[in-house]
């Protein structure tokens, strides 16, 4: 337990009502509670060039996750687990056209893993330097939200470049409404802010901080031998994976297309392949980082669930309503979304190694959010035994 400060005694915040919030909320905030100077300076700083307010963007995929790109690359968020100080810090934006909103969210979750990329970031508030042109592969925040649009088929973002799109465009733009007043909620500091993460200040390590890293690293080493494929065998695939996500994908439909194959000598050659980037995908997945830090996230966030279960028994218990019903949503969301991947026929099991052991992963991760799901359940009908069913 981090020790609290003793700043937020009878303090009030703000967080992000979970319950309101939808798919491709676009969430615009600035740095100026920062625990350094430089932190704030360089947020100011933004804001001034590009001349906004907010020199930070993320954006809601599925509630309650948050998707940003920062300096670690394209990581995820809890909003469950955020404040902000004051609300003038921070935009909720929301897109004209719901339906484009929910694909937007979707197209934004294939971004995950990518790196950042500082020269882009800078580029895009220096409109007035047209020799800077970043050549990296990365990203950066409110580049990732209009990439994201653009996907989706937003009619104003299709001769847009997103790579030039700042915070403050965002802010400008009169496709989006400002919802902020609508998801903002003013509560008591809560015990635990000190665990929290700050939406314009400090952000506290999480678990799975590394998994953008780790997933970057996958697709490094797996992005080699299929180049490699794809070079010697040009009319196999046009598309390329970009991330480690779409490489699991590939490497399924590859291992189906390779046992179609005739058994001639090229198409030999091309099962051979196939089976060996299989093979190092199921290695680098089966490694246990990623399930090490998937356990560590789940022991925090028992943590919190075993917290609402006794606090149900109180008579006037320590449990936000809003947020209880937000997160049992989130919580069917997120198994929706999950379960899509499962009994998929055009992927019978055997066919690949490393996607049977990402299903074996998917299956885990789903029984987790089903115990989630039940304990969450049980504690509103307890508290709130007279409240709407979630």
């Amino acid at each position: 337990m981090i020790e609290r400060n003793p700043r937020y005694d009878g303090l009030h915040v703000f967080k992000l009502d979970l319950n309101a919030m939808q798919p491709g909320d676009v969430i615009l905030t600035r740095n100026a509670e920062a625990a350094r100077a430089k932190g704030k300076m360089t947020s100011d700083l933004i804001a001034f060039v590009s001349r906004g307010n907010y020199s930070h963007a993320l954006m809601c995929t599925v509630p309650p996750t948050l998707i940003e790109a920062t300096g670690d690359g394209v990581t995820n968020l809890n909003a469950q687990n955020c404040f902000i100080h004051d609300l003038k810090h921070i935009r909720v934006l929301r897109y004209s056209d719901p339906a484009i909103a929910r694909a937007a969210a979707s197209a934004a979750m294939l971004f995950f893993a990518k790196g950042y990329s500082v020269p882009h970031a800078i580029a895009s508030v220096l409109p007035d330097a047209p020799r800077f042109r970043p050549k990296d592969g990365g990203i950066f925040c409110s580049a990732l939200v209009a990439a994201a649009f653009r996907t989706a088929g937003a009619p104003e973002f299709a001769a847009v470049n997103p790579m030039r799109v700042t915070p403050a465009w965002l802010q400008k733009s009169p496709h989006f409404h400002d919802v902020t007043d609508d998801l903002c909620q003013r509560i008591l500091s809560p015990s635990n802010i000190e665990e929290m993460n700050a939406l314009d200040g400090i952000r506290m390590p999480s678990p799975m901080a590394g998994q953008s890293a780790l997933f970057r690293s996958y697709f490094g080493r797996l992005s080699v031998p299929i180049d490699e494929l794809m070079a010697a065998h040009p009319t196999l695939t046009e598309h390329r994976p970009t991330n480690f996500f779409e490489c699991l994908q590939f490497i399924s439909a590859l291992c189906v297309a390779a046992s179609w194959l005739p058994d001639g000598e090229e198409e030999r050659e091309v099962k051979r392949k196939a089976k060996v980037i299989d093979a190092l995908a199921l290695e680098l997945l089966s490694e246990g980082k990623l399930q090490a830090m998937e356990d560590a996230a789940e022991a925090r966030d028992e943590e919190s669930i075993q917290y609402t279960l006794s606090e149900s028994f109180k008579p006037n218990p320590d449990i936000n309503l809003d947020d209880t019903v937000g997160m049992i949503r989130a919580t069917r969301a997120q198994i929706i979304s999950r379960s899509s991947i499962l009994n998929d026929p055009k992927r019978p099991p055997g066919h690949s190694m490393v996607w049977d052991e990402w299903e074996r992963h998917t299956r885990r991760s789903l029984a987790y959010f089903e115990r989630r799901l039940s304990a969450l359940t049980e504690a509103l009908d307890r508290a709130f035994p007279a409240a709407p069913k979630a």
